[in-house]
């Protein structure tokens, strides 16, 4: 049930992230409007790039990469990186694991 809930946030961050990203082409800021030029990549398909890493509790858009995090199976997190033009995933390895 709980994994149900996260997976529904989940998908309604994702289904707003596109409204989000027009929010901020209007907003005024410099880099929203070239942030919003260069992705090509949806948050769905940044979704599915890292789903099989485990489940998905955060997406953002920064710069020219969607910013991941993961829950794996075992119940670590881990974070990733999603290509906003190609959708390759790679996990970010520079994340602090001194909460472990």
């Amino acid at each position: 049930m709980k994994r149900n809930l996260i997976i529904a946030t989940v998908t309604t961050a994702a289904l707003l992230t596109g409204g989000t990203a027009a929010a901020f082409a209007s907003s005024g800021d410099d880099e929203a409007p070239q942030a919003v030029k260069t992705t090509t990549v949806t948050a769905e398909q940044a979704l599915k790039a890292v789903s099989p890493h485990g489940t998905v509790v955060s997406l953002d858009l920064e710069d020219k990469a969607w910013d991941v995090e993961v829950v794996t199976k075992d119940g670590k997190i881990q974070e990733w990186n999603v290509d906003a033009k190609t959708a390759k995933a790679t996990q970010d390895t520079d994340q602090d694991d001194s909460d472990d």
